[in-house]
């Protein structure tokens, strides 16, 4: 659970990009690494679609699916048959990315928020990858292969499907 409150506000970064982007498909690779220099590495496969739908699919080093679906976020975890669930508080007011993100160059924007930088990395109007310095100090980077932007997604993959028997925490 450590890295969740990540995942929730990259799903949100991802739509307070300075370039407009109304949906976002990609397979990623985010690599953690704390004060000790120890580096986690993380792969999958990211869907986003406005207004702040996102569902992260981790394949690598763990299976776990993380939904977020407006204020609500539920994470599914098969190798524990657990599913937690809960309401998002005033984790990130993403508005204030969007008004805050200054282009440093041709593509990279960097806006700070709450005390945090976030540098969103584009190439050629492609989202390459997104970086910060999370609450826990950890240098954060997520970098996105063969992104596909503003095609469509059915709404439906947003929709958690819980197993039978797995455990369910309500979080709040």
């Amino acid at each position: 659970m450590r890295f969740l409150p990540l995942l929730v506000l990259l799903s949100l970064t991802l739509f307070a990009s300075p370039k407009e982007m109304s949906s976002f498909n990609s397979k990623f690779i985010q690599t953690i690494i704390d004060d000790s220099n120890k580096k986690i590495v993380y792969s999958g496969e990211l869907w986003a679609s406005k207004p702040q739908n996102a569902l992260w699919v981790y394949q690598k080093p763990i299976q776990k699916s993380v939904y977020v679906n407006g204020s609500k976020i539920t994470v599914i975890e098969p190798q524990i048959e657990q599913v937690t669930m809960r309401t998002l508080d005033d984790e990130i007011d993403f508005l204030q990315i969007i008004q805050k993100a200054k282009k440093v160059n041709d593509d990279q924007y960097s806006a700070t928020v709450k005390g945090q930088t976030y540098t969103v990395q584009f190439k050629n109007t492609q989202l390459l990858s997104i970086a910060y310095k999370d609450s826990y100090d950890n240098r954060v980077t997520i970098q996105f292969t063969n992104p596909v932007q503003n095609k469509a997604i059915e709404a439906n993959r947003y929709k958690p499907i819980i197993p039978e028997g797995f455990d369910i925490i309500k979080d709040r």
